[in-house]
């Protein structure tokens, strides 16, 4: 097993600049068309996921407060701690701190056509 310090992670913004990402691996490695990927999230104001066409994301809210999820017409959904929540990564989705706080994820997304 390998330990990671989240201190030591580079942090990359989110695609749409609304939040960062700290990756632990992706498949292909240094693709940013990968096949599958593990990361670490944090989220400090309500918005929305970035899109990723094509992906399934499987969220698992970490550190703060429930955070609720909202897809058009999809889902309405409140993610609580330690409880994964999988949905298209190819829809809008919304995201709102219920408590107002800082909230960390982890996601493993996956591509459909691959995985």
């Amino acid at each position: 097993m390998e330990y990671f310090d989240m201190r030591k992670m580079s942090v990359n913004l989110w695609r749409n600049a609304a939040g960062e990402t700290r990756e632990i691996c992706t498949f292909p490695p240094a693709k940013r068309d990968f096949y599958w990927r593990a990361s670490i999230a944090s989220i400090a104001a309500n918005g929305e996921f970035s899109l990723f066409p094509g992906m399934e994301r499987i969220v698992t809210l970490l550190e703060g407060g429930e955070m609720f999820l909202e897809s058009a017409d999809r889902f309405n959904h409140t993610l609580k701690p330690l409880q994964p929540f999988a949905f298209a990564a190819d829809q809008v989705v919304k995201a709102k701190l219920t408590a107002g706080q800082m909230s960390m994820d982890f996601n493993i997304m996956t591509r459909l056509d691959v995985c």
